[in-house]
């Protein structure tokens, strides 16, 4: 069975990649792709299971993440309330212009350090 362009276009404006790195002193989540409101909730449910007993900082190292929404912001916040309970930190690692603005006019960076 052959897939529309419909099908085609929209699955590939919602492909993402999440990836769990740690180190020393961070655990470092790389997003890339799209964090909206198809994703968002699995995105933290993931998100959520990695930090169960983690003592470590959190890096969201956004440089490939091309677009967030208010959902994505949501899991932003999720994890910087986490940390904080933890007296760890959460930081933003070069995200793109776009996603910058977002997180910058939102005020999120009150909750996540650059």
């Amino acid at each position: 069975m052959q897939k529309s362009a419909v099908e085609l276009k929209a699955k590939k404006q919602n492909d993402m990649s999440l990836k769990f790195t740690e180190t020393k002193d961070s655990l470092i989540i790389t997003i890339e792709g799209r964090l909206d409101s198809v994703n968002a909730r699995s995105i933290a449910k993931k998100i959520e299971t990695r930090l169960q007993g983690c003592t470590k900082d959190v890096i969201f190292n956004v440089e490939k993440l091309e677009y967030m929404t208010s959902a994505g912001l949501q899991v932003l916040l999720f994890v910087s309330k986490n940390r904080r309970a933890t007296g760890k930190n959460t930081f933003i690692h070069k995200p793109q212009k776009i996603v910058d603005y977002v997180i910058r006019i939102s005020g999120f960076y009150a909750f996540c350090k650059e």
